[in-house]
């Protein structure tokens, strides 16, 4: 008896121990898959606090909020707190913010040599490369939408070196157009030019057809920086974006006087002198005249892609888009760039996490719809289309054909800490013609060649 007593005993015993050898492996499976799932659950309830200039709404700030409440869904563990800033006063703060010992995880920076070339030099911010090799991001991005991100570790050469940052939406300046009044005046809705040398005859003839106080041309020139956009797809048709890009990063022999970019300047004023903006391009701001656009002000309307919301508003099925029709060169080339870039910053505790935060603000599944439903244009190249809407489809494509011909100029005031305020002075007398092209173009130039030297 004793001895089938031990027997049941020893069977039990070994019973148990496959009972719990089985339960071990689940359990160890379990957690080898949830590990998988979440590789963030080691660290237990964190927060990663994320920090934007990009507070629009509608825009860009209900889409970075469904993002970062989708990501804490993906990994319950990991909080994302938000904080949202208008962007002049972000831009006061960022490098000191970024400098404390709160700093956030996750912030958008600027680029240029304002911002993020100090946060560089500062090492306030950190390399994105092994992340962009993790997320594939050299396939989102290509190499001269890149370009934007890129320091040298010292903060001193723009366009080279590490990868700082990538960023979500994409910013890029093309033709708007009255369907309506372009079929009123003689041009036809349904075939647009295709070349910049047929857009300047469709000018020319609208001009001709249009009563005098109707201007061909709507910007909103009142801060000064709406015409250099519009001259940014006059430049394109005469001088390749690369070229464009190397004068803002202080490419050695860089030059805004060259003989193609003084041509460009050339019929960009003649175009004021035509009368194709009318008189009150002065008068208001870039939203106002947007907004007076879409009210049927203007045969056409030179800007921005983020005014797209406002002029489909006002003039509903008659608002079409299309970039500016390129020169001889066949590449479509326009002022353009991402929005702020995200950047990791160097103090966080977390900054996998941080970068996976990022990729899944540019691509996650789903994140193009949430940016179209909000007007805005997913800045990588793996987006889908916007369905449905022909209309935003054609302002989506205008960023991916620039992207595509490498073709995004960026923004020429980001080559010097002043450019900004040195541009719209001088061009503001180009176009009232008080000064001539040359000249305009010299005093830029000397502009960045003062700046050129103090960051030799």
């Amino acid at each position: 008896m004793g001895r089938r007593r031990g027997v049941a005993v020893l069977v039990g015993l070994a019973a148990l121990a496959v009972s719990a050898a089985l339960m071990t492996g689940s359990s160890a499976a379990s957690q080898k898959k949830a590990a998988a799932n979440n590789p963030f659950a080691h660290y237990g309830n964190i927060t990663i606090n994320l920090w934007s200039a990009d507070n629009q709404d509608p825009g860009p700030q209900p889409v970075i909020k469904a993002l970062a409440a989708s990501f804490s869904k993906k990994y319950p563990n990991v909080t994302v707190k938000t904080k949202f800033y208008d962007f002049n006063s972000y831009i006061k703060i960022v490098k000191l913010s970024l400098n404390s010992a709160n700093a956030p995880d996750v912030a958008e920076g600027n680029q240029g040599y304002q911002i993020d070339s100090a946060l560089v030099k500062a090492k306030l911010i950190l390399p994105l490369d092994k992340y962009a090799v993790k997320y594939g991001w050299g396939k989102q991005y290509t190499p001269g939408t890149a370009q934007q991100f890129r320091w040298t570790p010292d903060g001193k050469t723009f366009g080279k070196g590490n990868l700082w940052g990538v960023a979500q939406f994409g910013q890029s300046v093309g033709v708007f157009y009255n369907k309506a009044l372009v079929k009123k005046y003689g041009g036809n809705p349904a075939n647009m030019p295709k070349t910049f040398a047929g857009f300047s005859a469709l000018l020319a003839k609208l001009r001709a057809n249009a009563p005098a106080d109707v201007p061909i041309i709507n910007i909103g020139n009142k801060d000064g920086y709406e015409a250099l956009h519009a001259f940014g797809m006059v430049q394109g048709a005469y001088v390749p974006g690369q070229s464009i890009r190397n004068w803002i990063f202080h490419v050695p022999g860089s030059t805004w006087s060259s003989p193609a970019n003084i041509k460009a300047m050339t019929v960009f004023q003649e175009w004021f002198k035509n009368n194709y903006f009318g008189k009150d391009y002065n008068a208001l701001g870039e939203n106002d005249a947007a907004a007076a656009y879409g009210k049927g002000t203007g045969v056409f309307y030179l800007g921005g892609n983020w005014q797209a919301q406002v002029i489909r508003a006002g003039l509903k099925a008659n608002a079409g888009f299309m970039n500016m029709p390129p020169g001889p060169s066949g590449k479509y080339t326009a002022i353009g760039a991402t929005s702020l870039p995200w950047h990791i910053s160097s103090k966080s505790k977390y900054p996998d996490v941080g970068a996976a935060l990022i990729n899944w603000l540019i691509s996650a599944p789903g994140s193009a719809q949430l940016m179209y439903a909000q007007n805005q244009i997913p800045a990588v190249t793996s987006a889908p289309a916007a369905k449905g809407n022909a209309y935003l489809t054609s302002v989506a494509k205008g960023w991916q054909q620039l992207v595509s011909s490498n073709g995004l100029t960026l923004f020429p005031d980001w080559a010097s800490t002043n450019m900004l305020t040195v541009m719209e002075t001088e061009f503001q007398k180009m176009i009232a013609q008080r000064e001539s092209p040359a000249d305009t173009a010299k005093a830029i130039q000397d502009e960045w060649t003062a700046f050129d030297k103090t960051i030799k």
